[in-house]
């Protein structure tokens, strides 16, 4: 039977309709082959492990080794393309068969994916307050320690270096500390494994550096984690052919000279002199005949202006003497000047002094030079559907601009991972360093002991100083032996070098039970293992000096372990619009360290540098140290989102420590909101969504713990047995123990600190400028403090629970892409700046009877009140005054017998006379604050604040045609610092040391039209210093605004395009950079010291130097 006598006519075409409807649904349901390429927009490279997904499903593929996917797709599907560090893009999928698809770097955007506690979260989502560091200055400074690169790149975070020594760790502090100094180290957390510090890390093998700062990000980390923690993720191996990256960086390090200026020899001969005349008409006027001696036989004493007989030797500590028959023979000598100057106690007689003369220059360049650092790294990398990896090695070779001082470092990471079938991933992180640190014999670290004043104390030495021997050259010892010696002679005669391994490693498993239900495991351990050795050689101390040959020798030695076992099950559900995650397990953790050293001396010889080759012991050992503790954790998160618009994070963690007795256990939440508001039905409809494209306000509350705060020596209060009652073997039952050798504590607990944050993340025109603001409230309680308590109960102190301290503070981060490339060779131009502010309260201190509980407080007079009152130190309720400094203020000198009269019966207390209202012409008019006709320290001023108010930095990243300029500056504002150079300078020094040139402008009889008090040797006046003992406390006239803006870093850099290396290199190199730096070039500051990052007092510290880079990276 036919169709066509089956179905009428009338039905046929009804029929071939249905059927060809079905046939053209058939194929538009039917999945088609999509190929594409996805590349660099910046360099055109292809991208390898690149993430295609299809949005709304879990279908997805992922980029091979050059670039290329391809996946089945439907017209109307949407792809979603991304690459960690790369924005993010979608495509609408049409009738295309093939795409080829340009990622642009990402700016800091709002949905990037950051490090979080035992995991990862998208910004998207994320509820608490953390910072993620810009790759972009992981490039291309070469870095000794990683901290220098936080500097000014995140709101809340304070990093501050103080030092130029190679190697040398900064000062970082989150959200002002949680002590009452401004202090807190944060946690810092490699691949999983905890660290002393950032010291030892290579840059060039980080990944990614995330800062978690409010409590209920950190509360995951429980008891370690109340002064914030920092992640640093090192890279890991992508999907694609073996990768091999060669990396060369060679800095010149230049020297930052002191920019303030010193007498000449001519000055500085002239005003010593006038000073002691000074010296004299204050004595005199005193009745004090001894004084009056003194000053006179200062002119032959044994000083750098003074006529010393043994100065006319040739081989003399300084060259300055009267002419005389013996040595007329030097007035022809070129190294020596003539000088015609005014006896200061006879005014009638004119000596005629000969001089040797050592420029300041000269000086400088004995103890400075020109750095260089050479750092090479290697890195091989790649991975295919079983796994990855990635295996760095590098070597660093930093010589400082400071004589003596070096670092010398190699480093190796390797991170792996494994499939082991369907279910299993097996991840393998290892990481080590080997460092050899050798600080300069002048710096604090070194043998001489000058201290951090080297700047200072070295290149003010007298201008007069015989540093050769006049008729043979040779070498001679210098001004004062170590202190200020001769560099050329001292180099070599003090021995110490700090030798520091440390390896750190983590094994990982991840077994996937059920989809979205996972067992994770892990063990990991760290261990250093450092040692130190110094030798003193025997020396002559200072010219014409005694032999020193004690031949100082020591040795310490220091091993540090810790390991830790965790494991978690780990849950994600999604059910339409919920999400739910959630992560529960344990954790152990144990730390052990073991520190001994021993001095000897006497060595018979200087070229053994070992004890074993002394004769004497000083102390075997001179210090030991054992400790060892433990923390058992259990550990819970969990996430919940509604439609990516509701969002919900809890931590918790519950610590047990081995350091506390009856509360050894301490449980510490954090639980976030969020919420995405730009998901709203009511945002997509309002005319904000125009501008609008994120709005997420976040609120999070969470409580941290610490066990381990230091006391101002920097030990831990709490020993291993802190807690329990101990027995001393001194006293009365004949050296048998038998009485408690101190107090202890059994009812010590916790110190806890909670934060309240509020946060607001905005997201403008289609997210090209992104702003994250913060409002954070953070109370520091149940404070460890070592107590002081009366002497009649036979201690000096023991620790206890006392105190409560508040942080309140505002974050704010801005991000825009002011420019965005419409090619791959476009014009890119990304924007970022940062600002913070936080203010520290003393809520709570323990009783001491005092108004306000107050400790290290002053009195002043306050006119505005009328009345004494206390300011600065702690006092209870008041924001803390420990940085902020009280001085007295002059108001000129006085310039007439007048002004003298008017103000005769004024007394100043800190003048060493008898007669303290005596003042002479040019002396300094202090200000009598409270009008009582008595100088004291009720006189004194509010002049500022050490520690900066505001804090930020800025950067500026433009990209053309693979061309690149980066530039990175901070800044600090609203604090002070004294130059100690300047002002010691101006007083203090005696006769071993220069002046500043300002001297020569102090007021004198010789130079009535002098402006700056006049210039007393030894500061006997006091028109410097405040007080009689040489307190370097200076008048508040000295500080100075410390506000800077530093340009920390420019970069230039080259990335050769795809295609031009392909014809050169035949496909051989898959990327060339090369790039010129600029480091720490200068500060903008009104500060006329060396550099302003010291805060406080300025002695003169090793300097940072002025660094210029040129290196290359290539990869094959």
């Amino acid at each position: 039977m036919s169709l066509r006598s089956i179905y009428p006519n009338k039905y046929r075409r009804y029929v071939l309709h249905i059927v060809c409807w079905l046939v053209a649904f058939s194929a538009w349901a039917q999945p088609t082959p999509l190929s594409g390429t996805v590349r660099d927009a910046r360099t055109n490279e292809t991208l390898p492990g690149v993430n295609i997904t299809i949005k709304g499903t879990t279908r997805g593929t992922v980029t091979n080794q050059d670039g290329q996917f391809t996946l089945p797709v439907r017209k109307g599907d949407i792809i979603v393309v991304s690459l960690i560090s790369m924005s993010t893009q979608e495509v609408v999928i049409d009738n295309h068969t093939a795409l080829d698809i340009k990622l642009a770097e990402s700016a800091k955007s709002l949905d990037e994916v950051v490090v979080v506690g035992y995991g990862q979260q998208s910004r998207k989502t994320l509820t608490g307050s953390v910072s993620t560091i810009d790759q972009t200055v992981f490039k291309s400074v070469p870095r000794t320690n990683v901290g220098t690169a936080l500097q000014g790149t995140a709101p809340g975070l304070r990093v501050q270096q103080t030092t130029g020594q190679p190697g040398s760790t900064p000062t970082i502090v989150f959200r002002g500390g949680t002590d009452f100094n401004g202090s807190g180290s944060p946690l810092v957390v490699l691949d999983g494994v905890i660290v002393p510090s950032l010291f030892g890390i290579n840059m060039e093998d980080v990944e990614s550096i995330d800062l978690l700062k409010d409590a209920a990000s950190a509360a995951i980390y429980g008891a370690r984690a109340s002064n914030g923690v920092i992640l640093v993720t090192t890279k890991k191996g992508k999907k694609g052919r073996t990768s091999v990256t060669y990396s060369y960086k060679r800095a010149n390090n230049y020297i930052r000279r002191n920019p303030l200026q010193y007498m000449s020899a001519e000055d500085y001969i002239v005003w010593n002199r006038r000073g002691l005349a000074s010296r004299f008409a204050a004595a005199q006027a005193d009745n004090n005949t001894a004084e009056m001696n003194n000053a006179r036989n200062q002119l032959t004493g044994a000083w750098g202006w003074g006529v010393n007989s043994g100065w006319t030797a040739p081989d003399g500590k300084y060259s300055t003497q009267l002419v005389s028959n013996s040595n007329r023979n030097l007035l022809t000598d070129p190294q020596y000047h003539l000088l015609l100057d005014k006896n200061p106690f006879n005014a009638s007689q004119t000596d005629s002094l000969l001089y040797r003369s050592i420029s300041q220059r000269q000086l400088e360049d004995l103890i400075l030079q020109q750095g260089t650092l050479n750092e090479h790294y290697l890195n091989v990398s790649g991975g295919n559907d079983q796994g990855n990896f990635s295996l760095g090695v590098g070597s660093i070779s930093d010589v400082g601009t400071l004589i003596g001082s070096s670092l010398s470092r190699m480093n190796m990471n390797f991170n792996g991972g494994l499939n082991v079938g369907k279910n299993l991933v097996v991840n393998l992180n290892i990481s080590g360093y080997s460092a050899k640190t050798t600080p300069s014999y002048l710096s604090a670290d070194g043998g001489g002991g000058v201290g951090g004043g080297i700047v200072q104390r070295f290149t003010g030495i007298a201008p007069t100083v015989r540093l050769t021997n006049d008729l043979t050259g040779a070498e001679l010892p210098g001004v004062d032996g170590s202190t200020l010696g001769n560099p050329t002679y001292f180099r070599d005669k003090f021995y110490n070098q700090t030798l520091e391994q440390r390896y750190s490693g983590g094994l990982n498993l991840e077994y996937t039970i059920l989809p979205g239900l996972k067992a994770l495991a892990s063990a990991s351990g760290f261990y250093r293992y450092t040692t130190n050795d110094s030798f003193t050689k025997a020396y002559i101390n200072g010219t014409g000096g005694a032999l020193v040959n004690t031949r100082n020798a020591s040795f310490t030695n220091q091993r540090a372990s810790q390991y830790t076992y965790n494991a978690f099950l780990q849950y994600t559900k999604d059910v339409g619009k919920h999400t739910v995650s959630a992560l529960a397990g344990g954790e152990f953790f144990e730390s052990r360290v073991y520190d001994y050293g021993a001095t000897a001396n006497l060595a018979a010889t200087d070229f053994i540098p070992w004890l074993s080759a002394s004769t004497a012991a000083v102390g075997v050992p001179t210090s030991s140290f054992s400790s060892w503790q433990r923390l058992a954790s259990v550990i819970g998160r969990f996430n919940y989102t509604f439609a990516n618009t509701y969002l919900l994070n809890i931590n918790m963690r519950y610590d047990g420590t081995s350091k506390l007795i009856t509360n050894q256990y301490g449980f510490f939440p954090g639980v976030s909101l969020g919420w995405n508001m730009h998901y709203a039905d009511f945002f997509a409809n309002s005319f904000l969504r125009r501008y609008v494209s994120t709005l997420k306000p976040r609120i999070s509350f969470g409580e941290n713990g610490s066990i381990n705060p230091l006391n101002s020596a920097g030990q831990p209060l709490i020993g291993d047995y802190a807690t329990i009652p101990q027995y001393g073997s001194v006293g009365t039952y004949n050296g048998q123990p038998g009485f408690a050798a101190g107090i202890t504590n059994t009812n010590l607990k916790w110190e806890r600190a909670n934060t309240l944050n509020f946060g607001l993340d905005v997201g403008l025109l289609n997210n090209r400028v992104t702003v994250i603001a913060d409002y954070f409230i953070r109370n520091v309680y149940d404070k460890i403090t070592s107590l002081t308590i009366p002497a009649w109960t036979g201690y000096n102190a023991y620790v206890t629970n006392l105190g409560q301290l508040q942080n309140r503070g505002i974050e704010l981060e801005i991000r825009a892409n002011v420019l965005k490339p419409s090619s791959a060779n476009g014009v890119s131009w990304t924007v970022s700046a940062n600002v913070f502010h936080v203010k520290n309260f003393a809520k709570k201190l323990p009783n001491n009877g005092l108004d306000l509980n107050r400790q290290g407080a002053v009195q002043i007079f306050d006119p505005g009140q009328n009345k004494l009152v206390w300011v600065g130190g702690l006092q209870e309720g008041k924001r803390v005054g420990l940085d902020e400094i009280y001085a007295p203020i002059y108001d000129g000198i006085y310039t007439s017998q007048a002004q003298l009269d008017e103000r005769a019966n004024l007394w100043n207390s800190y003048l060493p006379y008898t007669n303290k209202r005596i003042k002479l012409l040019g002396d300094a008019r202090w200000r009598d604050t409270d009008k009582n006709d008595t100088l004291d320290y009720r006189d004194n001023v509010y002049v500022g604040r050490t520690t900066p108010t505001i804090q930020g930095g800025f950067s500026s990243n433009l990209s053309w045609k693979g061309f690149n300029l980066y530039g990175q500056f901070d800044y600090s504002l609203g604090f002070i610092i004294a130059n100690q150079s300047y002002l010691r300078g101006m007083s203090q020094v005696q006769g071993s040391q220069n002046g500043p040139i300002d001297v020569t402008n102090t007021w004198s009889p010789e130079n009535p039209t002098g402006t700056l008090p006049r210039y007393y040797w030894a500061n006997y006046g006091r028109n410097y210093f405040t007080d009689a003992g040489g307190s370097t406390t200076p008048p508040a006239n000295f500080w100075q605004k410390g506000d800077y803006l530093a340009m920390r870093e420019v970069t230039l850099s080259y990335d050769m395009p795809a295609k031009l290396l392909e014809r050169v290199a035949r496909n051989r190199v898959k990327s060339l950079r090369v790039f010129l730096t600029g480091s720490n070039l200068v500060y903008f500051t009104g500060y006329n010291g060396t550099f302003p990052e010291v805060g406080g007092n300025d002695v003169g510290r090793f300097p940072l130097p002025r660094t210029a880079t040129l290196g290359a990276t290539i990869s094959l």
